[in-house]
C-alpha cells in the first residue's frame, strides 16, 4: 500500500494518525453495584444464610470465625490510559519493543455481612469508600 504524502499539513496529518493508533483507554467494571437498600428485609438473628444468599447471591469470599461466617461483596470500577510509543516504529521495523506509559485508577467496595455462629444474619458493614477517582489526561 502506498500513500502519497503532499506538504506539510499531508505530513502532520499522518504523524497525527500514528501516534494516535498507540493509545488506548480502558474502564473495567466487575460485579453489580453495591447498595445498602437490596439489605432491606434482612432481621438481625431471624434471616437464614438462605436469605442473605437470596437477597445478595453468592459471596466473592467467605471467612469462617469463632463468632460465625463473614460474607464478602466486592464491586470493582477501574480506569486506564496506556500509550504505547513503540507502536509508531511499527511501520518502519518489522519487530518493535514496547514502550508503554500509563496511569489507571480502581476502586473496589466491599460489603461485609456478618453471619452467627448458627448462620442467621447479624450485621453489615460497607467499608469506607476510598477518595472519588479523577481522570488525568497526563499519563504520568
Amino acid at each position: 500500500m502506498m500513500v502519497e504524502v503532499r506538504g506539510k499539513a499531508g505530513v502532520l496529518c499522518l504523524l497525527l494518525l500514528l501516534s494516535l493508533s498507540g493509545c488506548d483507554f480502558r474502564r473495567v467494571v466487575v460485579n453489580d453495584p453495591l447498595v445498602i437498600d437490596s439489605l432491606d428485609g434482612l432481621v438481625p438473628g431471624k434471616s437464614t444464610i438462605q436469605d442473605v444468599a437470596k437477597k445478595l447471591g453468592a459471596p466473592d469470599e467467605i471467612e469462617e470465625g469463632a463468632g460465625g461466617m463473614v460474607f464478602r461483596y466486592r464491586f470493582g470500577d477501574s480506569k486506564t490510559m496506556r500509550v504505547n510509543f513503540g507502536w509508531i516504529f511499527r511501520v518502519f521495523f518489522p519487530i518493535a519493543s514496547s514502550m508503554n506509559l500509563g496511569r489507571g485508577e480502581g476502586v473496589t467496595y466491599v460489603l461485609h455481612v456478618a453471619l452467627r455462629p448458627d448462620l442467621t444474619f447479624d450485621h453489615s458493614v460497607i467499608q469506607p469508600q476510598p477518595d472519588i477517582p479523577h481522570f488525568g489526561f497526563w499519563p504520568f
